[in-house]
């Protein structure tokens, strides 16, 4: 049987998956991610899930077709409404807007476990997501960028320790993110060019670009 390759955002993502978890992957779409990672034993079994139910058909399908229907469930779940806490120990976010991760993450009282491993890839407003993180009590444990379909994205690596702090325009933008590879250095310029353009409609920006532009310099 041949093996799915997993290329771009999902490919790190999987990397982030630790070895032998039962795997959720929330918003899974055609079910790629849990099908990869159970393909290469990297985890013995994997929930996914999706909010729609034509994607979810299509998971399945794709499930079946690799004989895997044994090791992954796919489930219609809200992000983790209809997931218990005791069936998962990896949860993944990915292929949604930050402020939609943060919300799936605030409506579920038992990410709050430090056990629980989050990988969280957003597609927009990743700043907001960081945030959130940090306001609410987690902390980024790794952070990487990887550029996949013509963008770069950032993938996040995060557990719940209870420790609650403000977070700046700077730290909500970079992170763990340190410019030391081509994907990270051009996630952190586009960052900076959004930050340019703001910076003509708030001055008060402009010790935020300077601080980003010294960062990548």
């Amino acid at each position: 049987m041949k093996l799915l390759n997993l290329k771009g955002r999902l490919s790190l993502c999987a990397e982030y998956v630790r070895e032998g978890s039962r795997l959720a992957d929330i918003g899974t779409d055609h079910g790629y991610l849990p099908i990869a990672l159970c393909q290469s034993g990297k985890i013995p079994s994997a929930l996914a899930c999706d909010v729609n139910p034509l994607p979810l058909e299509s998971a399945r399908k794709n499930i079946a077709e690799k004989g895997l229907s044994d090791r992954i469930q796919t489930r219609l779940s809200d992000g983790l409404k209809e997931i218990a806490a005791d069936e998962v120990d990896d949860i993944v976010i990915a292929g949604m807007g930050g402020e939609l991760i943060a919300q799936i993450l605030g409506d579920c009282e038992w990410v709050k476990d430090g056990e629980k491993n989050l990988i969280l890839q957003p597609m927009t407003r990743h700043d907001v997501l960081i945030k959130w993180l940090y306001e609410n009590g987690f902390c980024i444990e790794k952070q990487g960028a990887v550029y996949d379909a013509k963008k770069y994205y950032t993938v996040m690596r995060v557990r719940y320790n209870g420790v609650r702090r403000e977070c700046g325009i700077f730290e909500a933008n970079i992170g763990k993110l340190t410019p030391d590879d081509e994907a990270s250095i051009g996630f952190l310029n586009k960052c900076l060019n959004k930050l340019k353009k703001q910076e003509n409609g708030d001055p008060s920006l402009a010790p935020v670009v300077r601080k980003m532009e010294e960062l990548l310099s």
